[in-house]
């Protein structure tokens, strides 16, 4: 079976009544937690994107709270999780700077934790290719904001 065009959805959503079109987010949110979220995000944090991206900071700095005592296998796994919950929380923001803002602060914390240094390729690889995408992700801000994560950037570095 194909899927309606988004076109062709949004058309039918328009005809629809409001009844009907709570029913359907109900039912849409009912079997995927990421849509949850989605919604979520949207109805209650979408106004106030500072205290959004505080609490996504507070609970990245909970994923890697004691990362550094883990083995390198647990380390990894656990480094490419909370990769996938920054990913995950900033693509429903659809900002480059939330994205960019999380990143610095999720390599922040790796090297405080000093995890880069004692650790093995793989790990080290993942903190240098966020780095890389820190500095596409900074060729897309504002200029104002390019030099602001450009300084993060480059104390991340040394």
């Amino acid at each position: 079976m194909k899927a309606a065009t988004l076109h062709q959805i949004k058309k039918e959503l328009e005809t629809s009544s409001p009844q009907r079109v709570m029913d359907l987010i109900l039912k849409l949110i009912k079997y995927k937690s990421e849509n949850k979220e989605l919604i979520s995000y949207l109805l209650f944090d979408q106004d106030d994107l500072s205290t959004y991206i505080a609490d996504l900071r507070e609970e990245v700095s909970t994923m890697l709270g004691d990362v550094e005592k883990l083995l390198p296998y647990m380390v990894k796994r656990t480094l490419r999780k909370t990769l996938r919950f920054i990913t995950k929380f900033s693509k429903y923001t659809g900002s480059k700077e939330v994205e960019a803002e999380l990143l610095v602060h999720f390599c922040k914390i790796i090297k405080e934790k000093g995890i880069v240094r004692y650790s093995n390729k793989m790990i080290s690889g993942i903190y240098y290719k966020q780095l890389e995408k820190i500095e596409k992700l900074i060729l897309s801000l504002h200029e104002e904001l390019q030099f602001d994560y450009t300084e993060a950037l480059r104390k991340l570095k040394y």
